[in-house]
């Protein structure tokens, strides 16, 4: 017979310095969110609010480099080569230290790259993992450093896109579309 799950009452949540575990998890999704966010919309300063100044990243090709050098780097990149990017995360593992002041964390991620050729758009599909290290400094809990896990990738052309309207595609739109867009 399945066991039945034991909900646990945050407020007896173990407290990470001043704050509770909930707290720093929203932190951490924060930082996850606004990474993938930057990236797609090549942002590279909202790629780097996801980090902490001198964060290393490896397994992206090539070298490891600090944050800043990344995102400047990576944002380029895709936008020379791709009309449109979109990175999914899910499943994140979070194992805190003994110490309360940093943490591994495993997230999965899917993303997508449409590049355009002249038989026409081809999806470079990538499925992996961030394995992250994330600290606590002066209150913000940030990526300390990041690998980048391949799990599998294919490339394949796309089809016909679906029919129907929608809001036109927009790389560089952080906010909501307006009015005019919704309808409204």
């Amino acid at each position: 017979m399945p066991s039945t799950p034991v909900l646990v009452p945050t407020t007896s949540l173990p407290k990470l310095g001043d704050m509770t575990t909930p707290d720093v998890r929203r932190q951490m999704d924060a930082a996850l969110l606004d990474y993938c966010r930057g990236i797609d919309g090549l942002d590279p300063e909202l790629v780097a609010t996801a980090f902490h100044p001198g964060a290393v990243l490896s397994g992206y090709g090539g070298d490891p480099m600090d944050i800043d050098t990344f995102a400047d780097v990576a944002c380029t990149s895709l936008q020379k080569r791709f009309t449109a990017t979109q990175h999914r995360i899910s499943n994140t593992a979070v194992d805190f230290a003994a110490d309360g002041a940093s943490a591994s964390v495993e997230t999965y991620v899917t993303a997508d790259h449409i590049k355009p050729t002249e038989a026409g758009d081809v999806l470079h599909a990538f499925t992996g993992r961030y394995i992250d290290r994330f600290e606590e400094r002066d209150g913000a809990w940030k990526i300390t450093t990041r690998a980048l896990r391949h799990d599998w990738s294919e490339i394949r052309p796309l089809g016909e896109p679906m029919r129907g309207e929608w809001v036109p595609a927009d790389r560089t739109r952080r906010a909501a579309p307006s009015d005019s867009e919704s309808g409204t």
